[in-house]
């Protein structure tokens, strides 16, 4: 059976910038630049000179060679559905990279798109699929948005993590910034990262836009610099909320702390990751499921321990979660759309012996609406516990009490059976036990 051609873009900033000149990689930095403060200061000139001497590059593989970034997603492409990642064949898989210091709208990003899609789909026979990360999601609507007549060459889309109305990740990267290490060397200060990002207009395009929802801030006063404001004033405006040109298979995480919330004090921001846990790390529930659409399904995945990964897939790696590759077969096979079931464990408390363990649960039709009178049966030492699937997405706590190891000699193997009216599945958990 002939692969669906498939086009992904990546998200914020996860693609390479390139010299223009050499070609050589610029971003992200070696480790030599980064150990040296002179290179070190030279690569943080060429990131905020915009556009400066600097191009976009392919989607960023993984980091110093180690943290998996698209590589996760092409491992999967490649190891389970047989896809050429390389890029070398566009006509399979083609990777679009994008220069994240520009606006998501820019018109580079959009004539690569347009030549793919030329390539591709000449005649505009909805054949294509788009796999979107992140920010790559708007990148693909601001494209739409300009190009109309190319959503034709789309059969779907399979969204992973978007923050479809913006997400207060970008203005902490902004204001407070994140250091970076390896090896317990500190590389990169919080304050040069804030430095790097604040100039990036596309983080600008990242603020949150919903005034109805916890995330948004309208006050811009904290913003210290001119360029800031420059830059906040020519951000891409919100999207429209409903979405109908294509089907969205729309991937949204839960289950690890994540700014929900921004307070505005005396000029400065402050975070709130609130204890739910409404969010995949980096991108809020309320925005990645912000989406409608007559073609919309939101599909929740909790993000945490599973019985056949015990590593939580976050928001940079969201796609590598077990129950995924469900939905990458239903969307690259055409394999018959199903309910998706889904149950984790919290990914701290399942390896804390002192702590009890929070269980979250995922349960709905094939289309993302609710199951009828899904009821979700725990099964542990001997006893059973019932939990209504009141929405799609539950959360249970296991006492560590009733824990202990049955299958190996520090693991504790129990099942969650789902039923609900027409149908039912089993999963089962695993979780580090005495």
């Amino acid at each position: 059976m002939a692969r669906k051609p498939v086009i992904f873009i990546p998200g914020f900033p996860a693609s390479e910038l390139h010299d223009g000149a050499s070609g050589l990689t610029v971003f992200p930095p070696s480790l030599t630049t980064l150990l040296d403060s002179a290179k070190k200061q030279k690569f943080i000139g060429e990131v905020i000179d915009v556009p400066g001497a600097l191009i976009a590059g392919p989607p960023i593989t993984t980091i110093l060679g180690i943290a998996k970034q698209a590589q996760s997603l092409y491992d999967i492409m490649g190891g389970h559905f047989g896809y050429d990642t390389s890029g070398v064949n566009p006509m399979e898989f083609a990777p679009i990279g994008w220069d994240w210091r520009k606006s998501i709208s820019d018109g580079e990003v959009q004539r690569d798109i347009r030549d793919v899609l030329d390539l591709v789909s000449p005649n505009k026979t909805r054949n294509v699929v788009a796999i979107l990360h992140s920010t790559g999601g708007l990148v693909f609507r601001a494209f739409l948005e300009a190009n109309p007549s190319y959503a034709r060459c789309f059969e779907q889309v399979l969204a992973f993590g978007v923050p479809w109305c913006g997400t207060l990740a970008s203005l902490h990267a902004i204001t407070e910034g994140e250091s970076e290490g390896f090896l317990f060397i500190k590389l990169i200060s919080a304050k040069e990262s804030a430095w790097m990002i604040s100039h990036a207009q596309a983080a600008y395009d990242l603020f949150p836009t919903d005034p109805s929802t916890s995330l948004f801030v309208a006050d811009q006063s904290w913003m210290p610099n001119n360029y800031m404001r420059t830059l906040a004033a020519n951000a891409h405006g919100p999207f429209a909320r409903r979405f109908d040109a294509l089907p969205v298979t729309n991937v949204c995480g839960w289950g690890v702390a994540t700014f929900e919330r921004c307070a505005l004090k005396n000029g400065k921001l402050s975070f709130q990751a609130t204890n739910q846990n409404l969010g995949d790390g980096t991108v809020p529930l309320v925005s990645s499921e912000w989406l409608q659409g007559s073609g919309v399904r939101s599909m929740y995945l909790p993000i945490g321990a599973y019985a056949t990964n015990f590593i939580p897939r976050v928001h940079s790696q969201i796609w590598d979660s077990p129950p995924v590759l469900q939905l990458f077969d239903e969307v690259l096979n055409d394999r018959p759309r199903v309910p998706f079931i889904c149950a984790a464990a919290d990914g701290d408390d399942y390896i804390d012996y002192s702590r009890d363990v929070r269980l979250r649960l995922s349960a709905m039709a094939a289309d993302g609406s609710p199951l009828p009178n899904c009821v979700a049966n725990v099964s542990l030492s001997g006893g059973n516990t019932q939990v209504p699937m009141q929405s799609v997405r539950a959360e249970v706590l296991i006492r560590r009490a009733n824990i202990h190891h049955n299958i190996d000699p520090d693991l504790y193997r129990f099942t969650v059976d789902f039923r609900w009216e027409g149908g039912h599945a089993q999963r089962a958990v695993l979780i580090r036990s005495v």
